[in-house]
């Protein structure tokens, strides 16, 4: 995208985002979905710009109908910051918009619902429930499997209530946020896993999750069976034998039979 600041930014549009603002068009709230989009994208670009301070230069943006999420590729330092930026980003807006009211009242009427916006954008993101930014930044902060199940099934809560009250208020934007909510759940649940294939060379067993660790391993072999590889057992593998060489084969060397879990 160009030189300077947006050098090594991609940009991806979903579908979902052209439906929202079809359905946002015809059954009305278009103003409140744009101010609300915008609210997003600029909580977003927090991110974006302390991830570019902090080192990073690769990074997908992807629009999606509640506004856009940034994806760092690759390593970069001082995640907890970034992860920060966002929220901060919302609440250094609100003090704006209010500082702006007090000195001209009369504006309150038309910032108003911008104010509230970034509140709850802020306070939502800032929850234990992962993707989120508060789900990510306590599993920065405390380590264990525990805390990743935790924040893995948190969003189910604040889903199913997104939920009920966008077909209680009739509210497009709680139901694409409980949409959004749901469909991490189920990502994250599919995503845990490195699925190959056992004609993959070995090397692609080597996946690391968002929290930099290696992926456990589901091989799908010939025999129409698989085996469940434990990182363990995938570093163990790729230390030991050449990493272009087939899974499955490595597998037969090792005695590994579908159905095994080889930690």
């Amino acid at each position: 995208m160009g030189d300077g600041l947006f050098r090594g930014l991609k940009l991806r549009v979903s579908p979902f985002f052209f439906l929202s603002l079809l359905l946002y068009t015809l059954f009305g709230g278009l103003f409140g979905y744009l101010v609300a989009f915008a609210a997003v994208s600029l909580h977003e670009m927090g991110h974006y710009v302390i991830a570019r301070i902090a080192g990073a230069r690769s990074m997908r943006v992807c629009l999606m109908p509640y506004g856009a999420t940034l994806a760092i590729e690759g390593e970069t330092n001082h995640f907890g910051a970034i992860l920060l930026a966002g929220p901060l980003t919302n609440l250094v807006l609100v003090s704006f918009a209010l500082s702006v009211s007090w000195i001209l009242p009369e504006s309150y009427g038309l910032l108003k619902g911008f104010i509230k916006i970034n509140l709850i954008i802020a306070t939502v993101n800032l929850l234990p429930a992962y993707p989120l930014d508060g789900g990510r930044l306590l599993r920065l902060i405390v380590k264990g499997r525990g805390v990743e199940l935790f924040t893995e099934v948190f969003p189910v809560l604040p889903g199913s209530l997104a939920l009920f009250l966008s077909f209680r208020y009739d509210n497009l934007s709680l139901f694409f946020f409980s949409l959004f909510l749901f469909s991490y759940c189920l990502e994250s649940a599919l995503k845990r896993v490195n699925r190959r294939r056992g004609s993959d060379p070995l090397y692609t067993l080597l996946r690391n999750d968002e929290e930099g660790r290696i992926k456990p391993a589901r091989v799908k072999l010939s025999d129409g069976g698989s085996c469940r590889l434990s990182p363990f057992a995938v570093t163990e593998l790729c230390l030991k034998y050449p990493r272009d060489e087939a899974i499955e084969e490595i597998l037969k060397k090792e005695k590994i039979r579908s159905g095994k879990r080889y930690k």
